[in-house]
């Protein structure tokens, strides 16, 4: 399963691992903090966080632990590594300049879609009250597939096995009401996506938010990622959520799957 310990994984490991995603989860934490989350001792917690805090994984103020910026240095090298990552990164921008909307190329990890690029416009595009923070999509951002335009996009390319591995391990759980939560309903749904080239998510991971999503292909013909052009649903409705915006989206990733091809054999 998708989620489960390793038979040989190290306990000492799974210990920093855990009081790591339990800081960025409290947004920083005390050792006292940590030691009731993770039902650790003081004295366990504080010898794991001194050893994160010397290598740069940690940064400490007041006795309050947060996230240290080598994550970042290692997310990049990361992202480096993404295969045709410079032609992606002009997709997006071309693709937004093209449609006026946020565009998101998202990478499946262990089962869920993260942010890996992204395109904003500088206006702010659902309203006053502070949406666009809310719906905004955040580079390294984790999204469950089932929810998401590219999450469903790259589900409906994947063998039927690798869909049911996915959902046992992070299940369906509702983010809005229109969110599909029942397996039965989903792999229906991934069956019609596969058959019209492209993914909708109609208000199904934030209220007044819609977007389409297509999945990528590397020259290998193995999913890659998948690109989403995001708005609200006020401006994406009727011909232009059936048409102009998939259109759009998949005359943009043929294009990008050509030009992988040819940088691979160029």
């Amino acid at each position: 399963m998708l989620r489960d310990t390793p038979k040989h994984a190290l306990e000492t490991t799974e210990r920093s691992l855990e009081i790591l995603e339990t800081i960025e989860r409290l947004e920083g934490a005390t050792v006292t903090e940590l030691a009731t989350e993770c039902s650790l001792a003081p004295s366990t917690v504080y010898k794991h966080l001194v050893t994160l805090r010397s290598r740069g994984y940690l940064n400490e103020r007041d006795g309050t632990y947060h996230v240290g910026f080598r994550f970042l240095n290692l997310g990049e090298h990361a992202r480096r590594r993404i295969v045709g990552r410079q032609l992606i990164e002009e997709t997006v921008r071309e693709l937004t300049a093209e449609t006026d909307e946020e565009v998101d190329f998202t990478v499946e990890d262990h089962g869920r879609v993260m942010t890996i690029m992204e395109s904003y416009h500088k206006w702010v595009k659902y309203g006053d009250d502070g949406g666009a923070e809310r719906y905004r999509a955040r580079i390294g951002s984790y999204y469950r597939m089932h929810s998401t335009a590219t999450g469903k996009a790259i589900l409906a390319s994947y063998p039927r096995e690798r869909v049911e591995a996915i959902v046992d391990a992070w299940g369906l759980p509702a983010r809005t009401e229109r969110t599909i939560t029942d397996r039965g309903e989903l792999l229906e749904e991934l069956g019609r996506i596969a058959e019209r080239g492209y993914a909708v998510d109609d208000r199904e991971y934030a209220d007044g938010l819609r977007s389409v999503g297509v999945a990528v292909n590397g020259p290998d013909g193995g999913v890659v990622g998948a690109i989403s052009v995001s708005g609200p649903s006020y401006r994406l409705h009727g011909e232009v959520l059936r048409t102009t915006i998939p259109d759009a989206v998949r005359d943009a990733v043929a294009d990008l799957q050509r030009g992988l091809v040819d940088a691979r054999s160029g």
